[in-house]
């Protein structure tokens, strides 16, 4: 496993170090070939020393480098009947404001109504009603859900786009909160934010529709 640097490829600095590094490793492969000295216990210990420092610089090279990966979470910080909350955009499909919902008479007092959008006919939930509060007639926001079936979500305040380090969000295994739609919290220096969970939410809307 000998091998040493052309000279002419870098420069004179560069190249000495790597004939020195490479003299090195030649050194420590020759004292590992022949074998643990039998003399004294002292040179016995420094020969298993260099044993592991040959392992060590075969790893080096063996390894894949290693790169530590930030995974970040987007959310929509939002306000429902006068509470923080945040939203993942990953189970949103689109963000819409003041779009016109045509109101429907009917028993369940979340459903607001029905929008259009991109060409269909979707219902519009009160996220504070689903949530436990009277529905709310400022709600000029809209969230589509991603998945099906399609369902939008009107809520009051748009405070912003989050973008979290996954270590920053406090993960839970099931939802809290009215109807368990609450699943996970992110801490923000204006205070915790439950997020809501929309696959919880889309649950919670076929329980209503169907009592």
């Amino acid at each position: 496993m000998s091998w040493t640097p052309p000279a002419d490829t870098w420069g004179t600095s560069l190249a000495d170090e790597m004939t020195d590094l490479a003299e090195r490793n030649r050194a420590i492969e020759d004292a590992v070939a022949a074998g643990p000295p039998a003399d004294t216990t002292a040179q016995r210990e420094m020969w298993e020393r260099l044993v592991a420092l040959r392992a060590s610089f075969d790893r080096s090279f063996a390894d894949p480098p290693r790169e530590q990966v930030v995974q970040f979470h987007d959310l929509l910080a939002i306000a429902v009947a006068g509470r923080r909350y945040a939203l993942r955009l990953s189970q949103s499909a689109g963000l819409f404001p003041n779009r016109q919902v045509t109101a429907l008479p009917g028993p369940i007092s979340a459903l607001l109504g029905v929008a259009g959008f991109r060409g269909s006919i979707v219902p519009v939930y009160s996220l504070a009603a689903v949530l436990g509060q009277a529905p709310r007639p400022d709600s000029r926001w809209l969230v589509l859900a991603s998945g099906a079936p399609a369902f939008a979500l009107a809520f009051e305040e748009l405070d912003g786009h989050l973008r979290i380090p996954g270590d920053e969000i406090i993960e839970e295994r099931v939802g809290h909160g009215p109807r368990g739609c609450l699943r996970g919290i992110v801490q923000r220096p204006e205070g915790a934010r439950p997020i809501v969970d929309v696959a919880a939410v889309r649950a919670a809307i076929q329980s209503l529709t169907h009592s």
